[in-house]
């Protein structure tokens, strides 16, 4: 019976770099991704102050990005009114939705509609541009 014992000396360069990089991009991960929602969020922001209406002075300055928000292992951001605010821009959910005795005049989700295409370039863009 023959056995055949090949020895092989493989050297692999730039391995340590790589595992170096891809630690680097792990750390920087989370700080990335909230970049993107950060910067998708601002031409969303930009067209709601543009849409609200006139007399509304208070809601154009108090529109505003949330911080990163984590639910159920998603992150996202609002942009605009939260419903919860009690802010002097709070009566902006009234302005979007509408009362019993208000039409609703939306200027959140058109601006919203407008920019999904260019949230989700941002969103790639600042993504590819943190992991070269």
């Amino acid at each position: 019976m023959w056995r055949l014992i090949i020895l092989a000396n493989i050297e692999l360069t730039g391995v340590d770099e790589i595992l170096n990089k891809l630690q680097q991009i792990g750390s920087n991960v989370g700080r990335l991704e909230n970049k993107a929602l950060k910067n998708a969020a601002e031409p969303v922001l930009e067209d709601a102050k543009a849409n609200v209406p006139v007399r509304t002075g208070k809601l154009k300055k108090g529109l505003k990005i949330t911080n990163i928000k984590k639910k159920e292992g998603i992150k996202y951001i609002l942009v605009g009114v939260d419903k919860g605010d009690n802010s002097e821009a709070f009566y902006g959910k009234f302005v979007e939705f509408g009362t019993s005795k208000r039409v609703a005049h939306p200027f959140l989700q058109p601006a919203y509609e407008k920019n999904k295409n260019t949230i989700k370039e941002i969103i790639a863009e600042t993504l590819k541009e943190g992991l070269k």
